[in-house]
């Protein structure tokens, strides 16, 4: 398994500029092995070997890092069972992340990796993003979001955490679209990505101005 992580993070399709070293191979091999070990137990994905696991998820986690930078804020909205935030901060160890989760047992798997991997400035809220307390907005370089809801509704939820001059990130299918979307956020760039099979969708990258 060790090759075929070293695989994936060495893809061209990721554009990874940052060095490779060991320890974010084998903390990628970790929370595989936590991860396959917990879905046992409770419906972390439906991907239930590693590498599709790796291919699908992994691989589409590490395809945000190109809109992002290594020591940001970073808010991770619908973790789930910890995509992207977790494959990012294991890319970027000085990235500080947040991850809001509201089921209660994906909460304990993120914590249980959180602790496991020794990743510092990590935690996780176990809420809905709309019972967020106040205190949390305007205090994130970027929200992150991936297969949660429509962009409308990421939108929504993740526009009061954005820090001014800060951004929302979101995965677009090919067949949504942008138009009429109330926001106070606006569309900065669109890049094109591709996923480990070939499917191509975009990365939307929304900005909000400086107040």
């Amino acid at each position: 398994m060790q090759g075929t992580i070293l695989q994936i993070l060495r893809d061209p399709r990721l554009v990874l500029d940052t060095e490779l070293t060991s320890l974010v191979e084998s903390r990628i091999q970790l929370y595989l092995d936590l991860l396959l070990k917990w879905n046992r137990k409770i419906n972390l994905t439906a991907e239930k070997d590693p590498d599709s696991i790796l291919k699908r998820h992994v691989f589409d986690s590490l395809q945000y890092s190109r809109a992002l930078k290594p020591d940001l804020r970073v808010m991770d909205i619908g973790s789930g069972a910890g995509f992207p935030g977790i494959p990012l901060k294991i890319l970027f160890p000085g990235m500080a992340l947040v991850l809001v989760e509201s089921q209660r047992k994906r909460c304990s798997f993120m914590e249980t990796v959180i602790r496991e991997l020794g990743l510092e400035q990590a935690e996780v809220i176990n809420a809905r993003a709309e019972d967020i307390p106040n205190k949390q907005e305007g205090q994130f370089d970027a929200i992150i979001f991936r297969a949660v809801s429509d962009l409308k509704q990421c939108l929504a939820l993740g526009e009061r955490f954005v820090a001014s001059g800060g951004k929302l990130i979101v995965k677009k299918p090919p067949d949504e679209s942008t138009d009429q979307l109330d926001s106070s956020l606006s569309l900065k760039e669109d890049i094109s990505i591709t996923s480990y099979q070939g499917l191509v969708s975009s990365l939307l990258v929304y900005e909000k101005c400086f107040t």
